[in-house]
């Protein structure tokens, strides 16, 4: 299973890092502007429905069944699939474009009256068709997966960064307003995504099937998808109500969220998600009996992962802001926000990945309805704390109800595996080794921390403390 998310995390940390080049662009030439604001929440639009149709409903979904099914029933069952997902993708990415502002007033209400709306109206436009692209991307990840394939699925979210980045180097200047070059490059990289995928997916010369008849495990997959999609959807809504109060606050804050969100995503991919996506194929073979106790390493190590990535931000998270971003546009105003936003968001990197390995023991028995109920509550908590958090703290109150609504999810499923396949203690969370780790990185932090030292060097010299605590540990956990 670790073999797996090494690839995965190897990958992911690829894509993660051009994923950082790309916003150092994006920093450079919009700063936290609100051309920047304005991107930000375009380039979630068309994301927030590829986690509502796509990764996180569709791999869930189409891993436990395939992976279940006879080899001579498969090609039949993936090509029905891919048609017919390919026909819903195609449908929604048309209704978003001619209901453009429509979404605007759904993510962004505060643009309605700016004189920027054209503006953003023209990217909602040229961004949203990205979700095709990406939607069937996701599905051919899943396929992917299950027959043991990860590295192109992992890799290649590395070439829409590439292309984001190409083009604002080669199209800022050729577009009246050069923010269209941003999403020239989504969409540009929404076909090399698929290009890869689809390519990689060939080399399986799966016999081709072409019929528009919906199979029986379509239906299946449809079905499990239909609620995991619902609990991905009133997820996405609490995200679209931070993107909708954002759009009132002060330009920048929406920027400050998604720069900081970027920092938390590398480790949340290169670890969780890959654990996660990689954990689900060998959980799903297993009887129900089973689960638990093979999943009780990975919700360790994952607790050992969320003690240094906690901490590490929180003690040197400004550094790194201003070593990666504080360039061109980007002040140190913006630095210190975006370190703001960070540490609040930062609380929720335990629950969040937690959530992760315990939803992914539901999906493994095909139980979609409990991690969407847990979806219901974390996504409730997540609005109501956001209007009321960011009423009274701004951005910062956005960047914590995140966390909050990590908890809440986190707390809802501990609560539900009891009755399904037994009782979680503590020890299952936090064993002896992550206290000593904890201990251990608070005198290390705190010695490097206030050394008189160049920010770049205590980046580095706390990067390299960081990783020699960390691999006699990681050693601990190689077994899984």
């Amino acid at each position: 299973m670790l073999k797996n998310a090494k690839i995965i995390a190897f990958f992911t940390l690829i894509s993660r890092l051009f994923g950082y080049i790309r916003d150092f662009f994006i920093a450079s030439y919009f700063g936290t502007s609100v051309y920047a604001d304005m991107f930000f929440i375009v380039f979630r639009m068309p994301n927030s429905l590829r986690r509502f149709l796509g990764e996180g409903a569709v791999n869930s979904s189409v891993v436990p069944v395939i992976s279940k099914l006879e080899e001579s029933k498969k090609p039949k069952a993936i090509w029905n699939i891919i048609i017919i997902f390919a026909l819903v993708l195609f449908v929604v990415s048309v209704l978003g474009v001619i209901f453009s502002k429509g979404l605007i007033a759904l993510f962004a209400a505060g643009f309605l009256h700016s004189d920027k709306l054209s503006v953003m109206d023209n990217m909602t436009k040229l961004t949203f068709p990205y979700i095709f692209f990406i939607g069937l991307s996701v599905l051919l990840m899943g396929i992917l997966n299950t027959y043991n394939r990860f590295s192109i699925p992992a890799f290649a979210p590395t070439l829409l960064n590439i292309s984001i980045i190409g083009s604002l180097v080669f199209f800022y200047s050729k577009f009246t307003q050069p923010v269209y070059a941003l999403c020239a490059g989504v969409i540009i990289g929404g076909i090399l995504q698929l290009a890869i995928s689809f390519y990689d997916f060939l080399k399986l010369k799966l016999p081709f099937e072409f019929h528009f008849k919906i199979e029986d495990t379509t239906k299946e997959i449809f079905k499990l998808m239909a609620a995991t999609a619902l609990g991905g959807g009133i997820f996405q809504l609490s995200s679209m109500v931070d993107a909708f109060l954002a759009s009132f606050m002060a330009y920048g804050s929406f920027s400050y969220i998604s720069y900081a969100n970027r920092l938390f995503q590398l480790p949340f991919a290169v670890f969780s998600i890959a654990l996660t996506q990689s954990s689900l194929v060998d959980l799903s073979k297993l009887k129900t009996e089973e689960i638990l106790p093979k999943s009780s390493h990975l919700i360790k190590f994952v607790s050992l992962i969320s003690v240094f990535v906690t901490l590490y931000f929180i003690f040197f998270g400004k550094d790194v802001i201003k070593l990666l971003f504080e360039h061109g546009e980007f002040s140190s105003v913006s630095t210190d926000n975006t370190y703001y936003a960070l540490v609040f968001m930062i609380f929720g990197f335990f629950f969040f990945s937690q959530t992760k390995i315990l939803s992914n023991m539901f999906y493994a028995i095909k139980d979609v309805k409990t991690p969407l109920k847990a979806s219901i509550y974390a996504a409730f908590s997540s609005i109501v704390f956001s209007i009321i958090l960011g009423l009274v703290l701004g951005f910062k109150g956005l960047a914590l109800s995140m966390s909050i609504s990590g908890f809440v999810n986190m707390l809802v499923l501990v609560f539900y595996i009891k009755n399904k396949m037994g009782s979680l203690k503590l020890s299952w969370f936090v064993d002896l080794s992550v206290v000593i780790v904890f201990v251990i990185l608070i005198f290390v932090s705190l010695f490097i921390r206030f050394v008189d030292i160049n920010y770049i060097l205590r980046v580095v010299l706390s990067a390299f403390a960081y990783i020699i605590v960390f691999y006699p540990f990681y050693r601990k956990f190689s077994h899984i």
